[in-house]
This record gives structure tokens, C-alpha cells and sequence, in this order.
């Protein structure tokens, strides 16, 4: 669990992230083994059921030390020192932009800006060698999982602009 306060109780706040997070995904999942065959909504139903009992167990204990008063429902932790929250909100606000960008400008683009500004976040000064960092970054991963993989990432502008030169050599 997390650290002491000074009044000698833990605070717990952040250790609650994982457990919800966890049920919301087998909530996700269950939701995605619907239309699928029987055997394989057993097995999803069975390992979300079983996420789900070993979260509600965990609840049920921090709710026992909180009653207690053992324990403190504080998100502090979470958000880190007052200083660095506007540069770890924006991170948040930049893996958002990502998901929700990804299915339209594809991996490649995608992923350039991500590191692009994340790398400014960070704290890179150098505009050239944040661009120079997220192109060969980003080129990367479209060579190793794209090209040499074959993995089914959203295609975006680049990947059609690429696929339309190289169909051209054939």
C-alpha cells in the first residue's frame, strides 16, 4: 500500500486505480466474447468473473481499514508533487489525443506526434532533435511491426502514400 501521512494513516487512494481499471476491462471484455463461440465466453466469463471477486475482495478490505480509520481515501500520491501536474496531466491529455486520433492519421503519423510532443513535455529544448527523435522512432516501428511483421495497425496518409509509391515499383 501507499505511504504514511503524518497521522500515521496510509493513503490508499491510488492503490484503487488497478483494481477499477481491472473491472472495467473485464466489463470490456465480457462485453467483447459476447457473439463468440461457447467455449470461449466460458473462458472469458470465468476469468472476468474470477478479476472481478479478487477486486471486490480487495474493496471490501480497504473499506474495512478505512472504517477502522487505519487507512485514507487520498489521491495525492496519484497526482505526485504540485510541480511536475501540469507536465503529467498533459502526458494524459497526449495518450487521449493519441487513441483518439490513431484510427484516422494511422500508426506512423500517429506515433510521430506522440513522441514529437511528448518529447517537448519531457523537457527536450531542441525542436530539431525532438523531430529527428520521433521520425526515427516512429519509422522504426513502422518498418519492424508494419513492413516486416505484417501487424494490422490503423493505416493512415503516410502508410497510403507509401504503399501507393511502392506499388508503382512492382
Amino acid at each position: 500500500m501507499s505511504d504514511d501521512t503524518p497521522s500515521g494513516r496510509r493513503q490508499v487512494g491510488s492503490d484503487l486505480i488497478i483494481p477499477v481499471a481491472g473491472i472495467a476491462y473485464a466489463v470490456y471484455y465480457v462485453y467483447s466474447v459476447w457473439d463468440f463461440p461457447p467455449e470461449a465466453q466460458r473462458s472469458g466469463f470465468f476469468l472476468a468473473g474470477l478479476l472481478v471477486a479478487l477486486c471486490l475482495i480487495f474493496f471490501v478490505r480497504i473499506g474495512i481499514l478505512a472504517a477502522r480509520g487505519r487507512v485514507e481515501l487520498e489521491f495525492d500520491a496519484l497526482l505526485g508533487p504540485p510541480r511536475g501536474r501540469l507536465g503529467r496531466l498533459g502526458f494524459v491529455a497526449l495518450i487521449g489525443a493519441y487513441l483518439l486520433t490513431v484510427g484516422t492519421l494511422g500508426f506512423t503519423l500517429t506515433t510521430f506526434s506522440f513522441l514529437f510532443i511528448g518529447s517537448l513535455l519531457a523537457g527536450l529544448k531542441s525542436i530539431r532533435r525532438a523531430a529527428i527523435f520521433a521520425a526515427t522512432a516512429s519509422l522504426a516501428g513502422w518498418l519492424f511491426f508494419i513492413v516486416l511483421l505484417g501487424t494490422r495497425f490503423p493505416l493512415g496518409p503516410f502508410e497510403a502514400l507509401v504503399n501507393m509509391v511502392t506499388s508503382s515499383w512492382r
